[in-house]
């Protein structure tokens, strides 16, 4: 008998528990919130309250290469401004959704790589662009100092997607010192300097410094 009066009292608690816990999750759903809003995004002023200086600025210099939402690999702050000061005309290229997504070439970054192309003991950058309807590969040497030279490794045809090109490339560092195969001589020799090898699909070039310009690896005198 005591048993059944027990149990009798203890439904209504349960579902006593129970409307607490719907009105709780309801009265969630409208709040604000930078890091989660539920039903509607936080606005510039709220957002701005709830985040120091420094991520905002680290969000901010990943936004200029942001396009329609989807995130870019970004490009160093420096380079982007070196490029903006030296090829105006150009811009930031954006990958294929098949490129990007294709795991097996992917690397780090396939926009840009940082390297010593020229053998010096200053950095140097090779970034790829779109300039018109072709995408150029540019290496910017001695980067970070007064004396930096700008110099086209190679340009290839974009691909055209809804009125907008791309690029199907990936950019990659082939280290110095690194054993590299010589199709044309059949042998293997290692690199004196750092290399740009251009991932294609499935065809790479490797591009050497060499006399003052760049050059395929295999056309090397």
């Amino acid at each position: 008998m005591q048993s059944n009066t027990l149990k009798q009292n203890t439904i209504p608690m349960k579902l006593y528990l129970s409307i607490i816990t719907c009105l709780l999750a309801l009265a969630s759903c409208g709040s604000d919130s930078a890091d989660g809003n539920y039903n509607r995004a936080a606005d510039d002023e709220l957002i701005d309250s709830q985040i120091d200086s420094d991520t905002k600025t680290a969000i901010d210099s990943v936004a200029r290469t942001t396009d329609e939402g989807a995130i870019l690999h970004p490009l160093p702050d420096t380079l982007t401004t070196l490029l903006q000061q030296r090829q105006p005309q150009t811009e930031v290229v954006v990958l294929t959704d098949q490129t990007m997504s294709n795991r097996r070439l992917q690397v780090d970054n396939p926009l840009y790589l940082r390297g010593n192309l020229n053998g010096n003991r200053h950095p140097d950058y090779a970034v790829q662009v779109l300039q018109n309807d072709s995408i150029h590969i540019l290496a910017f040497l001695d980067y970070g100092t007064s004396q930096v030279r700008e110099m086209k490794v190679a340009a290839y045809p974009s691909q055209q997607l809804n009125d907008r090109r791309y690029s199907t490339l990936q950019l990659k560092l082939a280290p110095q010192d690194s054993l590299v195969r010589n199709p044309r001589q059949q042998q293997f020799t290692n690199l004196r300097t750092d290399g740009v090898s251009v991932l294609d699909g499935n065809r790479t070039t490797l591009y050497l410094l060499q006399n003052n310009r760049f050059i395929p690896f295999d056309a090397q005198q």
